[in-house]
């Protein structure tokens, strides 16, 4: 039981390194090479909407996002799990030639479905937990951002103005 469980965390921690490390080159370049093409961005919000936890990784809050997705990505596992267990009892109890062992192994199949079914459910919480999440992280920069603006801008005579405003 032990070693299922090491097995469990080992995979989900290298599966959250293999999903992260790519992420940290992603914000390298922030201002971007502007070109003649208008390239859109995925929001934090839409991220998030995707995979559980990328829009809180985007935003750098690195333990929510690995939470997030980690417990995704558990759930998930566990749904997949249950499902092959629930399924391996079913076909026990279709070539049951008793009517005990008929009884125990569609018992087993309905006990699984019932966990494989409760995973499902915490895997969409957590989904809908996580976009509740970044709505709000995503609300809060937004009105930052609308209410003090710092400007540096270089114009064509390579003069340097720094604007600030306020708004309320």
């Amino acid at each position: 039981m032990k070693k299922i469980y090491k097995q469990i965390i080992t995979f989900l921690i290298l599966l959250n390194i293999s999903l992260l490390s790519p992420l940290t080159c992603l914000n390298q370049d922030k201002e971007g090479k502007k070109t003649g093409l208008n390239q859109k961005k995925i929001s934090s919000l839409q991220k998030s909407l995707l995979i559980p936890g990328w829009g809180q990784l985007a935003e750098k809050r690195y333990i929510e996002g690995v939470l997030f997705l980690s417990a995704e990505i558990f759930c998930i596992y566990k749904i997949f799990s249950y499902n092959h267990k629930g399924n391996d009892y079913y076909d026990l109890y279709k070539k049951a030639d008793n009517v005990s062992d008929a009884t125990q192994y569609r018992d087993l199949t309905e006990k699984y479905d019932t966990r494989r079914n409760r995973f499902i459910l915490a895997a969409a919480g957590v989904w809908i937990i996580n976009l509740i999440d970044i709505y709000f992280i995503v609300k809060k920069k937004d009105k930052k951002e609308k209410n003090l603006r710092l400007e540096f801008n270089l114009n064509e005579n390579k003069d340097l103005a720094f604007t600030i405003s306020y708004s309320f």
